[in-house]
């Protein structure tokens, strides 16, 4: 008798790992689906961001580039005008002759 209840008692205990065993491995195979689905669903955000970032700084540079290329465009423009200006008193200087409509910055260009 006593060994029939030890058997029922291990036969019993044996169902009962055998279930927690069982119940464990099902929710380690869902947490494990899990898993992976937030890692792959995680990479994907985290290139998202990174590509994100980069078209940002990309974005940044040619803002810089497309300013800094309008100054030297203005300076040369600048530069152009200036040197048409020197040109026209210069030759004002070397002739002699300063016509009598003559702007006043042409004046002021060739009193200096």
């Amino acid at each position: 008798m006593l060994l029939t209840a030890v058997s029922v008692a291990g036969g019993w205990a044996g169902l009962a790992v055998g279930g927690v065993y069982s119940w464990a491995s099902w929710v380690y195979s869902y947490n494990r689906e899990a898993w992976m689905n937030d890692m792959q669903l995680r990479q994907t955000h985290d290139f998202q961001y990174d590509t994100l970032q980069i078209a940002t700084h990309s974005m940044s540079r040619e803002q810089v580039r497309d300013r800094t290329q309008a100054v030297i465009t203005r300076l040369s423009n600048f530069i152009l005008i200036t040197t048409f200006v020197l040109s026209l008193v210069g030759e004002m200087f070397v002739e002699g002759q300063m016509p009598r409509d003559c702007a006043n910055f042409i004046l002021n260009v060739h009193g200096l």
